[in-house]
């Protein structure tokens, strides 16, 4: 129970403001900010593990399934903008054709949402106007609606995982941090005794006694500082090398559909999260602890000296933690709006980047110079709203511990002139108060940092704690022997879909490819072809049927004893920055220089590498853009035969070639004693396959005639506009909802 519920009468529901991770997901977010409003404690995970997202969003249907299910009641409406007030909030609202919102609150002349992409929102009728759709979902407890409290308690030892020595680091770095800090509590006395021994009694060895003892205390202090400062330096390099590469061997074990439903901005700010908790640890967490120890010895050695001026000092530290918690939630909410919009401005950064080309190309430098400008300047804002905050507390502390401060010396100066109080004691009283005043306040910014770091470690968990693939293990892929058999391969009543609310891509496709066959797929865009290859290499498993190699289910070979035997050579395909050598071996410790030249030979590559200056030891530039786009295809088919793969699946890999090379590209492919899975749409290409398949509606039909089947392809106007079905429309683009 928080603290505030404790108090009469300002115990209340509170809407949380959850934002979304995946690019369509808004509808799913706003699901649980709703649903958290009303007692079921979840959050976005947990619903994303329950209910199966699409890539394309969620429909005002699905989100009243999903809400029947959390036992939560659904009324959708169509309405006017001056019919807002009489909703039952908070409720959720279309937004811009294809997004959702939550509303929290409408007032006289302005409404407060929460925007799942950008956070916080309050905005005029006139902002609002051009941006909401006219359709809001209300939802609300039914009679079987029990409060729930699942949400998975995020702990730091999940989040940082491993890592070696660790407590024996903070062990030393504790007991340096306590002798510096003793240090400090000794330090006041000193001012005492030499006020009230020395000056009265005009004792000179005394006061050089004194004056060495506390000399070695300052030279010790000093020193132990020092020795802290370099342990930690020490200590923050090895946290943050073995907890990063851990991250990332983690992320790179992801299943393909996490990069796929994320901003490549977003993944990069998430995985950054690392060196904010990893800085955090390593700079407060040993001083917090001592802080908070020696602020209560400070306590118990004020109340010493005298009960009453300490109890004063105490009520200003209560009054400035009580400020600190109440003004959390909003610097918490404004942090986490900053991350967010920092990460868009990020990810457009990179994708500018990635296609300066076609910006130029297409002379979009201006607008997307404006977009990128309007993300930096979304993202300054909330920047400056942090800021603020934190000078405001800044301020607050200051001002109160000045006025503490102030009134303290009043007080006890009337102690000394009453007689309770040396002048010597007034001294190491108000140093004592200084010292518990910095300890206890940095203690609660301290703490408020700790709790700030959930923050940050709700978004790294979004890497850390999703799911890996199965049998996804560390070190690097072996070599197939060049002896392995070709084995063959059968699909047998696969359908998939890549969300419960989509139609099935496929739906009982089956074929079988004998061992050291070369099989064409073929069909129109969107009939699933791309999504059978990935079934094929095991980047996705079907929802119904399996994929068997040589009889055996890829679910039970594993993806990594799988893929050990395949390559293929994917229409998006990349190349590293590097050598061509580097690429083709995939940066092998002992390339095989040997085998290199031998498959460059057989992607019909090698001639062309020969014409270049550094000839294998050419750089191939960023993503390959130092060489054409038929070299970059052929480069990729080296790569992907230097594996020696007993399968091989081409996806469109010699689309960039002219025909004389696609030619000797595709004999040289008919030679090797392998099973390939052919992704075509050039008659080359599939005419050079022993078997054409084509894919249909989800299903596979053999094709006998591959020439006669090619011509008629071609009478019938081979290029369609791939124009979906209602039920393939993003369904956040829908809204036509007839008001109840």
């Amino acid at each position: 129970m928080k603290l505030l519920d404790k108090l009469p009468g300002v115990g209340r529901k509170r809407l949380p403001l959850i934002l979304q991770a995946q690019m369509a997901e808004c509808g799913l977010a706003c699901l649980a900010m709703i649903a958290c409003y009303h007692g079921h404690d979840t959050d976005l995970a947990g619903l994303r593990r329950r209910f199966m997202p699409s890539v394309r969003g969620a429909s005002l249907n699905d989100l009243v399934a999903h809400a029947a299910q959390l036992g939560l009641g659904a009324r959708a409406l169509r309405l006017e903008l001056d019919e807002l007030r009489h909703l039952s909030l908070p409720c959720m609202l279309h937004w811009e054709m294809n997004h959702f919102v939550v509303l929290k609150q409408v007032a006289r002349d302005h409404v407060v949402v929460h925007d799942p992409a950008r956070g916080l929102r309050r905005l005029t009728f006139a902002q609002l106007s051009p941006c909401f759709t006219g359709i809001a979902l209300e939802l609300h407890p039914v009679a079987s609606f029990a409060p729930v409290g699942n949400k998975p308690a995020l702990s730091l030892g999940r989040l940082i995982g491993q890592v070696s020595r660790i407590g024996q680091a903070l062990a030393l770095m504790l007991a340096l941090s306590l002798a510096i800090e003793m240090a400090g509590i000794l330090a006041p006395l000193y001012l005492q005794w030499v006020v009230d021994q020395v000056l009265v009694s005009a004792d000179i060895d005394l006061l050089a006694l004194l004056a060495l003892g506390f000399l070695l205390l300052t030279l010790f202090h000093n020193l132990f500082d020092g020795l802290r400062a370099w342990g930690l330096s020490s200590f923050s390099s090895q946290l943050n090398v073995q907890w990063s590469t851990a991250v990332f061997a983690h992320l790179l074990k992801l299943p393909i559909g996490y990069f796929e439903q994320r901003h490549v901005g977003d993944v990069v700010s998430r995985f950054n999260a690392v060196h904010e908790i990893q800085h955090t640890l390593t700079s407060r967490f040993v001083g917090t602890l001592l802080d908070g120890l020696l602020a209560v010895v400070t306590l118990a050695v004020l109340f010493a000296y005298e009960a009453t001026l300490a109890g004063w000092i105490l009520a200003s530290f209560c009054a400035y933690a009580l400020v600190r918690y109440l003004a959390f939630r909003p610097l918490r909410n404004a942090q986490e709006e900053h991350l967010v919009h920092a990460a868009r401005a990020e990810t457009l950064l990179l994708e500018s980047i990635r296609g300066a080309r076609s910006l130029k190309i297409a002379n979009q430098q201006e607008p997307r110079t404006h977009a990128y400008a309007n993300a930096v300047v979304d993202a300054a804002n909330r920047q400056v709203r942090v800021q603020r905050l934190s000078i405001c507390f800044s301020s607050f502390q200051h001002l109160l511990i000045g006025v503490s401060r102030v009134v303290l010396i009043w007080a006890a100066a009337r102690q000394v002139l009453d007689g309770g109080f040396s002048a010597g004691m007034l001294m190491a009283f108000i140093s004592y108060a200084d010292q518990f005043m910095t300890r206890a306040s940095g203690l609660i910014d301290a703490l408020i940092e700790f709790r700030m770091l959930r923050l940050h470690g709700e978004r790294l968990a979004d890497i850390v704690l999703s799911e890996v693939e199965a049998d996804s293990g560390a070190g690097p892929a072996p070599v197939a022997p060049p002896t392995e058999p070709a084995p063959g391969i059968e699909v047998r009543g696969v359908r998939y879909r890549y969300a419960d609310n989509q139609p099935w891509i496929l739906d009982g496709c089956g074929f079988a490819v004998a061992p050291g066959e070369s099989l064409a797929l073929v069909g129109a865009s969107g009939q699933g072809k791309s999504t059978l290859t990935k079934l094929l290499l095991g980047l996705v498993s079907p929802q119904e049927g399996c994929v068997l190699v040589d009889g055996v289910d890829l679910r039970t070979i594993g993806p990594r004893a799988y893929r050990d035997r395949i390559a293929c050579v994917m229409q998006d395909d990349i190349l590293f920055a590097g050598t061509i050598e580097d690429n083709i071996s995939f940066f092998a410790a002992e390339p095989d220089r040997a085998r290199i030249e031998e498959v460059a030979r057989l992607a019909q590559i090698h001639h062309d590498i020969g014409a270049m200056p550094m000839g294998y030891q050419t750089l191939v530039g960023d993503m390959g853009d130092a060489l054409s786009g038929g070299q970059r295809q052929r480069v990729l088919l080296a790569r992907a035969l230097y594996r020696r793969p007993s399968i091989l699946v081409l996806d469109e890999a010699t689309s960039h070639l002219d025909i004389d090379c696609e030619r000797r590209v595709n004999a040289a492919i008919a030679e090797l004693p392998i099973t390939r899975i052919i992704v075509a749409h050039r008659a080359e290409t599939i005419l050079s396959a022993d078997r054409v398949i084509e894919i249909e509606g989800g299903k596979a039909r053999e094709v006998t005639d591959a020439s006669a089947s090619l011509r008629s392809r071609k009478a019938c106007d081979p290029i369609r506009p791939d124009r979906p079905a209602e039920a393939d429309v993003p369904a956040d683009s829908r809204h036509a909802i007839s008001k109840e």
